[in-house]
């Protein structure tokens, strides 16, 4: 199972627009068996974008510096399009690959930005899935542990 955290490379994302492209997915919950997987893609096309570390709230992005990961390239999180596959999408699309994963401080603050960033557009199914209540999340610690054993 995959984690939140998790760094994917899709080879033929459909974007929101339509179009299609490579890109690299970062994974934002830890989903349970029937949950779905919510992405945020990433883009290493500077244009115009900040290259302050962390969090960029007026744009909606997150910067990673070169290196800094896996990401030889300055990255850029985009928060502003969530994308949710499910666990059918994932377990049998052959366009996705797992290539690496962030470090917990990271992923942390990118999901902290995400809502600083995007709260009000965020829909209520994914914010339970990404801040489960502390019940939830209890379980889900338990089921790790008794897998673990």
């Amino acid at each position: 199972m995959q984690t939140r955290g998790t760094i994917c490379h899709h080879s033929k994302l459909v974007f929101h627009n339509g179009f299609i492209g490579k890109k690299y997915l970062i994974l934002i919950n830890t989903p349970s068996k029937n949950e779905p997987y919510l992405f945020l893609k990433t883009t290493s096309q500077k244009k115009d974008k900040s290259t302050t570390s962390g969090c960029i709230k007026k744009y909606s992005l997150f910067f990673i510096p070169a290196g800094k990961t896996f990401f030889p390239k300055d990255t850029w999180v985009q928060l502003y399009e969530i994308y949710e596959f499910s666990p059918q999408d994932i377990n049998t699309n052959k366009e996705i690959s797992i290539v690496a994963s962030l470090d917990h401080r990271t992923i942390e603050a990118i999901v902290n930005c995400l809502f600083e960033a995007e709260e009000d557009n965020i829909v209520p199914v994914h914010k339970k899935l990404l801040r489960p209540p502390l019940q939830d999340s209890m379980l889900k610690l338990r089921e790790k542990f008794n897998k673990d054993r």
